[in-house]
């Protein structure tokens, strides 16, 4: 990894299509990163990288199949993988919780010094479109806290979260420059669209980057991606597997906000209705 100053952060993104168990998806995945790698800072990983729940449907089999932390294989192997790249990941986990058979969707950052961080549960879940991931996750109680990655305060959120943007608006005012977003997007009519729609809203609303990692092939609609503060779409992945590097500027953000002052102005007007 090459030598950057605190303005900018190379972010890789991997889209694949991870319908195999916890070991083969793991396999894979380090497979196309390693493939791929030139100097990323930060690895996306899409949501259900782990394993598909939506598949599986029963809770039993998935609870079967979600590891602890402390003694997870899947994450031992992105472990070594981040300590030997030099590279930090964010990696979607299934929790075994101790209330059985619940479990939890959690975004793990594993740092490129090999440290395992639980930051964030995903809060919203996707009991929609005649799914009910409630059947086998509990929710997440709050919002993840603000990580500085290569001068980047960033939050994470998990697909479906992408739907209510007080949680990016919150990530915002607290400070965060770039949101990561994992994502298993799943088809159906127009809803590529409607994934580009809420992504470049939540971006240009809050003046950050936001960074999509999605699944793809016969279940999920790929098109994983950055968008830039202005809300304007600048890498798509469009529908291969794929493992792309893009980088990201601090200036940008400071560009857009000079620009576009809608976080400022948003903040300033609520301070005043709270006051009344």
């Amino acid at each position: 990894m090459g030598v950057r100053g605190m303005s900018e952060l190379v972010v890789g993104i991997l889209q694949a299509d991870f319908s195999g168990t916890p070991q083969v998806n793991l396999d894979k995945a380090i497979s196309l990163i390693k493939r791929g790698y030139r100097e990323a800072d930060l690895i996306v990983l899409p949501e259900y990288s782990m394993f598909n729940p939506l598949v599986l449907r029963e809770p039993r089999r998935v609870y079967e199949l979600a590891e602890e932390p402390a003694t997870s294989k899947y994450l031992a192997g992105f472990v070594k993988l981040a300590e030997s790249l030099g590279a930090s990941l964010v990696v979607h986990f299934i929790e075994k919780t101790p209330t059985p058979p619940y479990t939890r969707s959690t975004t793990i950052l594993i740092t490129s010094r090999g440290e395992a961080l639980h930051v964030y549960s995903k809060m919203h879940l996707f009991d929609a479109y005649n799914y009910r991931e409630s059947d086998f996750f509990t929710p997440g109680t709050t919002p993840s806290k603000l990580v500085v990655i290569e001068g980047f305060e960033t939050g994470f959120a998990v697909c479906y979260d992408l739907r209510f943007p007080e949680l990016f608006r919150l990530y915002a005012t607290s400070g965060a420059k770039l949101i990561i977003v994992q994502a298993g997007w799943v088809r159906g009519p127009l809803k590529e669209e409607v994934l580009d729609t809420l992504a470049s809203s939540r971006s240009h609303e809050n003046t950050v980057y936001l960074v999509v990692a999605n699944q793809v092939g016969e279940m999920f609609t790929g098109r994983s991606g950055v968008f830039n503060p202005w809300g304007y779409r600048e890498l798509d992945l469009g529908h291969r597997e794929d493992y792309i590097e893009h980088k990201l500027l601090l200036e940008e953000i400071e560009k857009a906000r000079s620009v576009i002052p809608v976080l400022r102005q948003s903040m300033e007007r609520w301070e005043i209705k709270l006051k009344k």
